[in-house]
């Protein structure tokens, strides 16, 4: 931080430039693909966020005898998981002697107020990344994808209220093999496990439509291609984001990325479902009672939600 220049005198009239320059954000990839997607659920209320799962087929569709008596069984064949609401908030406060330094036309380079409210919406957007990878190891934690697209989903007792140890159609696909050669000319490793991850994930016209990884596996990824190399032209194109093609989709990176990690995402099934109540939301700044500043609320209820897993998998022993 330079100390010649606080908050108020950075607002205020200075021989400077106009624009505050954001060197907080880092690269929210995923949560910029949700929202291009249109993968942002709004729910106008309830206990928790639900998705009602077909988990088996009609037994009595079977070849018959002409005569033969028709089954006729009462199936359970469907169930529902259930997610917990999470709650991720965080305040804008506003110095009453600073606005009012900050006041009039020849000495305000920046509205105060708005200025605030970006910096509150940048903080948020880094938080909101990192929840999108989360493992919702506590209760207040979104179920991120290291939960949702699990290293070890086998030994999953808890996914939405299923239990992936029971129920091996609700294990995301999963491959632990070492890959120490992805960049050479000489050597495929990386790109026959990611053809191996991709085979396991589809299921007739299911399964992931987008791959992200870290900034050094897609690196390792660029390079490997060498001169076949293909830039994506959909999804990400007109985001700014930088991303390649793989097999129709594209591959891009995360900062928020577990090290060695590289996720097949089904966007068809994993949301991030927000109450209609808590989406973004920013309370009304109010006086504060024991100081000269005014406080507003900005806060987000929802959390990151799958109805599908089997046609998701992760590379977790990328290492290069």
């Amino acid at each position: 931080m330079n100390t010649s220049f606080d908050r108020a005198t950075t607002m205020t009239l200075q021989n400077m430039g106009t624009e505050i320059f954001d060197n907080i954000s880092t690269n929210n990839a995923l949560l910029a693909l949700l929202k291009k997607r249109e993968n942002i659920k709004i729910v106008s209320g309830g206990r928790k966020f639900t998705h009602p799962l077909y988990y088996q087929t009609n037994s009595s569709f079977r070849a018959y005898t002409p005569l033969e008596v028709i089954d006729t069984p009462i199936m359970e064949d469907y169930t529902r998981a259930e997610y917990d609401i999470k709650v991720v908030a965080g305040s804008l406060v506003i110095s009453s002697v600073e606005e009012a330094k900050n006041n009039g036309q020849k000495e305000k380079l920046l509205d105060y107020a708005e200025e605030v409210r970006l910096a509150a919406e940048i903080s948020m957007s880094e938080v909101m990344g990192d929840q999108l990878f989360g493992t919702g190891a506590t209760t207040k934690d979104f179920d991120g994808l290291q939960q949702l697209i699990s290293d070890t989903p086998s030994t999953q007792t808890d996914v939405g209220g299923i239990s992936s140890t029971d129920y091996a159609y609700w294990r995301n696909q999963t491959t632990t093999t070492s890959c120490s050669a992805f960049n050479t000319a000489s050597s495929s490793d990386g790109k026959t496990l990611m053809a191996a991850m991709l085979n396991k994930c589809v299921f007739g016209s299911k399964g992931p439509r987008a791959i992200v990884t870290t900034k050094a596996i897609y690196a390792l990824y660029e390079i490997g291609l060498t001169a076949q190399i293909r830039y994506a032209t959909t999804e990400l194109a007109d985001m700014g984001f930088l991303h390649l093609a793989y097999a129709t989709m594209p591959i891009f990176f995360d900062d928020n990325c577990p090290d060695y990690h590289m996720y097949f995402v089904d966007l068809d099934s994993i949301w991030l479902q927000l109450l209609s109540q808590g989406n973004f939301k920013v309370t009304p700044f109010e006086m504060t009672h024991n100081q000269l500043s005014k406080t507003a609320l900005m806060y987000v209820l929802g959390n990151l939600t799958s109805g599908q897993r089997r046609t998701s998998g992760v590379l977790t022993s990328i290492t290069g």
